[in-house]
């Protein structure tokens, strides 16, 4: 390969799914100390992508590097304020500095948005326990399985009664943003997208709402923060459920040595 005049080795361009794909196989094989450096190629490129984010978290996750895992979580809270794994990796890292206030707060929220997950059940029993209080099923918790079932009529109507009772709750409007379009709200649905964009221009759902049912205005806004947070869909398609016809593959350059670790770790999996 001839270099460049800086004396540089042109860039190459290598599929962004190659590099999600090895990553994932590393977490599978329990061996995240691998992910590690595949993951950091991507955020060369790519330093507000969201499934990276949400894949840093399980490699903290599964090492146990809590301390690690506070700027990742928020980060990603910013877009997805639902993420039931950001909330989990607060919760642990409160949880090591002794803070059992804060994890509680952290592990109910993570339960809010999945009431089913037993590490997450585990974390917050294990901080209510010290104060005798039982694990109850809450109303986001309640509005979450509506969601999770596609029951959105149900979902709209507590989340409709939590966001009025605490407007601030990102996550509860973030909620109801999805169950207003899932259940066919357009007009609620793109109004609701557009202010929260305007609130918090990280939101990935309401960029989502507004490239799918949006006018070219919409549409023209949305293109870029979707392409530096999603760039393909995987994110937005995995946790918001819905069919991303115009998903393309997502190419990003690399140096020459990247790409070569890119190699050696698809032949090690």
């Amino acid at each position: 390969m001839t270099p460049n005049r800086f004396g540089r080795s042109p860039a190459i361009n290598t599929q962004l799914s190659h590099w999600n794909d090895v990553i994932d196989r590393c977490l599978a094989a329990d061996r995240p100390d691998e992910a590690v450096p595949l993951i950091r190629v991507i955020l060369k490129s790519l330093p507000r992508h969201l499934p990276t984010y949400f894949r840093f978290l399980q490699v903290i996750w599964l090492m146990r590097r809590w301390s690690e895992g506070q700027d990742w979580a928020l980060r990603l809270l910013s877009a997805d304020p639902g993420s039931e794994l950001a909330w989990a990796v607060l919760a642990r890292e409160a949880e090591a500095g002794g803070n059992l206030t804060k994890a509680q707060r952290f592990w109910t929220l993570a339960l809010e948005n999945a009431p089913y997950n037993r590490p997450i059940r585990q974390g917050l029993s294990r901080t209510l326990l010290r104060q005798k209080r039982p694990l109850m099923l809450t109303r986001p918790a309640l509005a979450t399985l509506y969601r999770m079932g596609g029951r959105w009529d149900r979902a709209i109507r507590i989340y409709a009664e939590l966001t009025d009772e605490e407007p601030g709750r990102l996550d509860y409007q973030s909620g109801l943003l999805e169950a207003a379009w899932h259940d066919g709200r357009t007009e609620e649905a793109l109004h609701l997208a557009r202010l929260l964009v305007s609130l918090n221009s990280n939101l990935l759902l309401g960029w989502v709402v507004s490239a799918r049912i949006g006018d070219e205005d919409d549409k023209a806004l949305a293109r870029a923060p979707l392409e530096a947070m999603d760039p393909d869909g995987e994110y937005a398609v995995t946790r918001f459920a819905y069919e991303n016809a115009s998903a393309v593959p997502t190419d990003i350059a690399v140096s020459p040595e990247d790409a070569a670790l890119l190699n050696a770790a698809r032949r090690a999996y």
